[in-house]
């Protein structure tokens, strides 16, 4: 069974990237795996406004769905509750600034949205790119 890969933009409101607010957050459009994807890495970058100063941290969870748990008839997906997503990452910028990470992440799920919390005190813009491995 050959194998592809496939790179892909997560956007924001259309957009590839976000500014995020000091102590705001922002989630992504819905991301969609590949019918075939059997691995999948997530790159998230963070850059920093401002000079960064301790405690200027970008948290990233990724907000999931199966599609509909409770089989309602007027919702389609429901999506991780936002305090309920599955942490990937934090990244500081006073470490590295702008602080770019990558994580592996599941792929057996319907659709996804990756969730950025801004723990700073000055604003960051933030891109993400997924990296899709598929059985073709």
């Amino acid at each position: 069974m050959p194998i592809t890969k496939q790179a892909r933009q997560v956007t924001w409101g259309g957009n590839v990237t976000v500014s995020v607010a000091a102590g705001a957050a922002a989630t992504s459009d819905v991301v969609t795996p590949g019918e075939d994807a059997v691995g999948a890495v997530l790159q998230v970058k963070a850059d920093n406004t401002g000079t960064p100063a301790a405690g200027d941290t970008l948290d990233v969870y990724l907000l999931m769905t199966a599609g509909d748990p409770d089989a309602a008839t007027d919702v389609a997906d429901e999506f991780d509750t936002i305090n309920h997503g599955l942490f990937l990452m934090r990244l500081d910028t006073v470490a590295d600034d702008p602080a770019i990470k990558t994580v592996e992440i599941p792929t057996a799920m319907k659709a996804y949205q990756v969730r950025v919390v801004n723990n700073g005190a000055s604003s960051m813009t933030v891109s993400a790119q997924v990296y899709e491995q598929n059985a073709a």
